[in-house]
């Protein structure tokens, strides 16, 4: 019975090896097309349109009256650092694009992030707002609506009006790439994908 079960094993070792061979598929007889020159130019202005922690805050201040200063640029993965916080320890913000600055009396941490030790994109973004909170009420809506153009005025005036953070732009009917945007007291946190 052994030997049976041995030589029916291996039939099917050999039928199943034979079989896949047979799925090979030739080359390709026609040449590679290249590229035209437009497609090729198209290339870089896409990249140059990626989004950047510096783009991010360009576009933020022109459309707030108080503008984020004082930016400079930071690594969050550096435990030493003077903008250091604990999720930073983690390989997304191994190659992070990160600004430190200042939003009136607030400070705000942007990172372009996502690209795990140097493997992958960083497509993500993360915003850190921390300060009064009159004031963080003032610039979260900017700062939603940059980072998810699709959310309307309604959902993020309905989580401004949560006291807790149970109010997550992530419910939003409307929202595309937040992947979690809240207010809670004196701190504001944004995460979205980046389109």
């Amino acid at each position: 019975m052994r030997k049976k079960i041995i030589a029916i094993t291996a039939a099917t070792l050999l039928l199943a090896t034979a079989c896949g061979c047979g799925n090979q598929q030739e080359p390709d007889p026609t040449p590679a097309k290249t590229p035209d020159a437009s497609a090729q130019q198209a290339k870089p202005q896409q990249q140059a349109a990626k989004k950047t922690a510096q783009s991010f805050v360009d576009e933020f201040n022109a459309n707030s009256s108080t503008p984020i200063t004082d930016v400079e640029k930071f690594t969050p993965d550096d435990p030493n650092g003077p903008y250091y916080r604990t999720e930073y320890r983690t390989g997304a913000f191994s190659t992070a694009d990160a600004l430190h600055g200042k939003l009136g009396q607030s400070s705000v941490d942007v990172l372009v992030y996502g690209a795990v030790l140097g493997y992958g994109e960083n497509d993500m973004i993360r915003v850190y707002v921390d300060g009064p909170h009159d004031e963080i009420d003032s610039v979260f809506p900017i700062m939603a609506k940059i980072l998810d153009p699709s959310l309307s005025d309604q959902d993020i005036q309905s989580q401004l009006a949560k006291e807790y953070s149970s109010g997550n732009l992530i419910y939003a009917e409307t929202h595309k790439l937040i992947e979690s945007a809240y207010v809670d007291g004196d701190h504001a946190f944004l995460d979205a994908k980046i389109d």
